[in-house]
């Protein structure tokens, strides 16, 4: 594409060179320069232009001075918003031509992705998935690096999944992805707030803050969107959505577990097997036997069953999808086993969904509750007391464990989670997999053993090195030994 179709709408401050040069990318990352890119760079920095140089840029966007012999240079002022417009363009505004959902919150969008991909499926649709665990369409499940990656990568995800014939794409949407505008040229048809609790402290600075990045895929993401009829999804049993603001011609739907909302329940009970629920979304009741658990689960349950509803899917089809998804990776994802006990991996690395999590265990067990968890380095420390003291008051049994320490001293990590402690008595193991050994190994007929913090993931990151490491595996392993 030449670079002046491409740079035509963005609002410049001034162009220096050839505009009739031949793009053959758009990138922000110089490490994905080739030859003929165009290169997005805020503040011009010196080792990224040599960089992009060197690799072939042909042209550089950015917002500082640049001396070097590029063969245009545009000059804007909010570099990622012309990032995000020039990547959908270049890829031929994919999200336009598809129908497109993103859903933000603190917990629940992986979940809430899974049930919708399953619900679409059911109705004989083709949809797509950008999400924490995977990117996945039309039988190819890719590695996800990022929950939802950068605008350009993201349109260039977006292009293939629309000529391989996906119809439908649901993108969680990460409150970094937001503050750093990485669904910039994205239009969406829905958007969705599951909740907002403490979480990615360490790099919004303050709640307020970590709020404000969520606020904007419904006050400027979807409110921009180019779709004619646009929807937002909101869980108004979380007191955040008093700041959320939606205005005209988005249509607001709410849905509430508590009370009367466009999706409620009007029966639920829970088990330690899963949900029984009756859901009520406009003009039609559907019955619903899922083996998800937890009232948490409902939830994401009914704002997957009111964007099938908006979307057009039918009751049966929304009732087959929700229905034949059988749990989702990482997330309360059960362990079977012969011996009688309830084991469930779980990526509550927060202290809201470590919370949530082990109250319902509590409430549902019939023997002991045992939870082996750790916190993660380099990460929010305030959360890591908070969390000792949940596991103090919801479980039987605490085993404080390392997580993913990256450059911190584990041990240091698991100081800080055993001040929350209050005194209760916990096992301190910080080898995870001896930790995970020693819970599975402790655990008697009809007790409830979970292990927490890293869910799908399969690596552990202790210094600078990834080894691979899977809860699930080493579960798998310790029931093994124990037969």
């Amino acid at each position: 594409m030449r670079l002046s179709e491409l740079i035509r709408g963005m609002k410049k401050t001034a162009v220096t060179g050839d505009t009739s040069l031949e793009i053959t990318g758009v990138t922000k990352d110089s490490r994905n320069v080739s030859e003929g890119s165009l290169f997005f760079v805020t503040s011009a920095s010196d080792a990224y232009l040599d960089d992009a140089l060197e690799r072939g840029a042909r042209a550089v966007v950015t917002d500082g001075d640049v001396d070097r012999p590029f063969g245009c240079v545009v000059r804007v002022e909010d570099v990622p918003r012309a990032l995000g417009e020039a990547a959908s363009k270049f890829y031929g505004h994919p999200s336009r031509k598809m129908h497109v959902t993103g859903i933000t919150g603190t917990n629940g969008k992986t979940t809430t992705t899974y049930l919708i991909e399953s619900i679409l499926e059911a109705a004989g649709r083709r949809p797509g998935v950008i999400g924490t665990i995977s990117y996945r369409y039309a039988g190819r499940t890719l590695a996800a690096p990022n929950t939802t990656p950068g605008a350009s990568e993201t349109n260039a995800l977006l292009r293939d999944m629309l000529d391989a014939g996906i119809t439908h794409v649901i993108m969680e949407v990460s409150s970094h992805a937001l503050h750093q505008a990485r669904v910039e040229g994205i239009d969406l048809d829905v958007a969705i707030f599951t909740n907002l609790t403490h979480d990615h402290l360490d790099y919004h600075g303050d709640f307020e803050s970590y709020k404000a990045s969520k606020r904007l895929l419904f006050e400027d993401y979807l409110a921009r969107s180019r779709k004619k009829k646009r929807y937002a999804i909101m869980n108004i049993d979380d007191p955040s959505i008093r700041d959320l603001a939606v205005a005209s011609p988005v249509t607001m739907l709410s849905y509430s577990t508590r009370g009367f909302a466009d999706a409620c329940l009007s029966s639920c009970s829970e088990s330690i097997d899963g949900l029984t629920l009756t859901i009520s979304l406009p003009g039609k009741k559907i019955p619903i036997v899922s083996p998800l658990i937890g009232m948490f689960n409902a939830s994401n349950i009914l704002a997957a069953s009111l964007s099938g509803h908006v979307t057009g899917v039918s009751p049966q089809a929304i009732k087959e999808g929700i229905e034949r998804l059988g749990g989702v990776p990482g997330r309360l994802e059960r362990v079977a086993n012969d011996r009688g006990i309830s084991i469930f991996v779980d990526y509550a690395h927060t202290p809201d969904a470590l919370e949530n999590v082990l109250s319902l265990l509590r409430r549902l067990k019939k023997g002991r509750l045992i939870v082996v968890f750790g916190c993660g380095g380099n990460r929010d420390t305030a959360k890591r007391p908070l969390m000792g003291a949940i596991a103090a008051r919801f479980a039987d049994e605490v085993i404080v464990t390392s997580d993913n320490p990256r450059n911190e001293d584990s041990l240091k990590i698991i100081e800080d989670i055993r001040r929350g402690l209050e005194g209760k008595a916990a096992r301190i193991i910080e080898d995870r997999r001896e930790a995970i050994l020693e819970g599975i190994g402790a655990a008697r007929p009809d007790d409830v053993v979970l292990v927490a913090g890293k869910g799908h993931e399969d690596y552990q990151i202790i210094g600078g090195t990834t080894l691979h490491f899977s809860d699930r595996e080493v579960i798998e392993e310790s029931l093994h030994v124990a037969t």
